[in-house]
């Protein structure tokens, strides 16, 4: 059955990849809420606030094919100003002019994201078939931290599936591994991928797409979610009670419980890469056939897309009752730095 579903979900989103999408007017482009996210490390972020003048919102016309002068007037500018952002936006390295102008960030309308979810089926299941595989021997790794003296496998399912195996220990190696690069792309002499989306289920995240995020407690500790409602998470954290008592209660990982986080995601990480070379051939049909060619990398598209992909996964192995996803959609936890 799973073999007849992979084929099929394979059909289907090569199918609809060829469909023609559905554009946004330049209206819709002004009414609709677009959320930003980024994946980078250290001091490695954007130098100026994107949603100055709307710049980030005329990315997102120029990526619905709106023409400019009609996006110009809508957001007011003077011929002018619009020199000024698009130079702007272009010594920035987020706007390329080639053949007309060309986000290189990725962009994705609500639309889009849901057909990326449907190309992601074929993947994303062959990824949960080779987790519920090594489910024994991750539980057994489990076992042999100081956190599972305190927590069951149950309670941190969802991180260690999700988070461990896939996002936050995992992504740097399907880099270096699959992408074949150690270095994200440069723009005005940082480096870091960045993505604009529609966000039609406010106040959860963008697509439901489960992501890390840090906040350092002092020098030495840092409290995490892992999860897809962190504006709620980051509501909470403010809350000096709320803080207080996850400071006392979230699963503490210390450095040698980190060690083994790490030894699991290197288990791991070799079925990982074969499941994504294997469906290579795909993965580029899809990146060519849903347009996403025209205008940004293929690294850039594919770190994006992947996240829709574990996300996917992730969902599956909650289906199947292998892991359990917080009600609230997040997992707080504190790192010993």
């Amino acid at each position: 059955m799973r073999k007849q579903l992979l084929l099929l979900g394979m059909l289907l989103a090569l199918t609809s990849c060829s469909t023609p999408r559905k554009l946004l007017s330049v209206d819709e482009v002004f009414s609709k809420r677009f959320e930003h996210k980024m994946i980078s490390s250290g001091p490695n972020f954007p130098d100026f606030y994107s949603k100055k003048d709307s710049m980030d919102l005329f990315l997102v016309a120029l990526h619905e094919q709106i023409p400019v002068t009609t996006f110009q007037n809508k957001a007011g500018w003077s011929n002018k100003e619009l020199e000024t952002n698009t130079q702007f936006l272009i010594d920035k390295n987020w706007l390329v002019d080639s053949e007309g102008l060309k986000p290189t960030v990725f962009i994705a309308t609500d639309t889009q994201g849901k057909s990326l979810f449907s190309y992601s089926t074929p993947v994303a299941l062959e990824i949960f078939r080779s987790i519920e595989e090594e489910l024994h021997t991750i539980k057994n790794m489990y076992s042999t931290t100081a956190l599972s003296k305190k927590h069951s496998f149950e309670e941190l399912s969802f991180f260690i599936l999700s988070n461990v195996l896939l996002d936050n220990w995992q992504i740097n190696n399907v880099e270096s591994e699959f992408l074949k690069t150690d270095e994200r792309p440069q723009r005005h002499g940082k480096n870091y991928y960045y993505a604009i989306m529609e966000n039609a289920n406010y106040p959860k995240e963008d697509f439901g797409i489960y992501g890390n995020q840090y906040n350092s407690v002092n020098d030495s500790t840092a409290i995490a979610i892992y999860g897809n409602n962190r504006n709620e998470g980051s509501k909470q954290l403010k809350d000096k009670i709320y803080f207080a008592g996850l400071l006392q209660e979230a699963p503490r990982i210390n450095k040698a419980d980190n060690a083994i986080l790490d030894s699991m995601a290197e288990y791991y990480k070799p079925k990982l890469m074969r499941v994504l070379v294997k469906n290579s051939e795909y993965i580029i049909n899809v990146y060519e056939k849903s347009g996403y060619d025209q205008e940004i990398s293929f690294e850039e598209f594919f770190i994006w897309w992947y996240h829709f992909i574990y996300t996917q996964a992730t969902d599956m192995l909650a289906d199947e009752g292998l892991l359990k996803i917080p009600d609230s959609g997040n997992f707080f936890y504190i790192v010993e730095q």
